[in-house]
C-alpha cells in the first residue's frame, strides 16, 4: 500500500536520486543500507517514498511514517492488498483485473494499483449474490 499524499519511486530511480548506479544500490544492500524503509517489504518490486530518498541524498532527517492513521480513500493498493481486503486468492484479483472485472487500476513504477475509494466503488457496484 502506498499512503495517500506519498510519491513512491522504485530501487532504480532511488539509486538514480542518490546519484549511484542501480548495481551500486544493490550490491551496498539496498534501501535498509541507507535507511530507507519500503512501503512493502515484503513485495517482489519494492517502492520506496520520494520524500525520504530525496531526505537522504541531501543529508537531511528522514521524515516521519504516520503511525496508527486510519485507511484513507485515496491510499493506493496492490493486487496482494486488495486479495487480502477482499478475503480472496491473489489469483482471483490478478484474473479479476485482466478480464476487466475489477478496472480503475493504475501504473506506478510498473506495479498495479488501485485507490481504496475506487475500489470500494466497484465492489458496492457488483451484483450481488441472486442477481439475475
Amino acid at each position: 500500500m502506498i499512503p495517500h499524499g506519498r510519491d513512491a519511486v522504485d530501487a532504480q530511480a532511488a539509486a538514480e536520486i542518490l546519484g549511484i548506479s542501480y548495481r551500486t544500490f544493490r550490491n551496498n544492500g539496498g534501501g535498509s543500507a541507507y535507511g530507507l524503509r519500503a512501503f512493502e517489504p515484503t513485495r517482489r518490486k519494492l517502492l520506496y517514498d520520494l520524500r525520504q530518498v530525496e531526505a537522504v541524498r541531501d543529508g537531511r532527517e528522514l521524515p516521519a511514517w504516520p503511525v496508527g492513521t486510519a485507511d484513507h480513500p485515496d491510499d493506493l493498493l496492490d493486487e496482494q492488498d486488495v486479495a487480502a481486503l477482499l478475503v480472496v486468492a491473489y489469483s482471483t484479483v490478478r484474473k479479476d483485473r485482466s478480464v476487466g472485472r475489477l478496472p480503475g487500476w493504475v501504473e506506478v513504477c510498473g506495479v498495479a494499483h488501485i485507490a481504496r475509494s475506487v475500489l470500494q466503488e466497484v465492489i458496492a457496484a457488483r451484483p450481488g449474490y441472486g442477481v439475475g
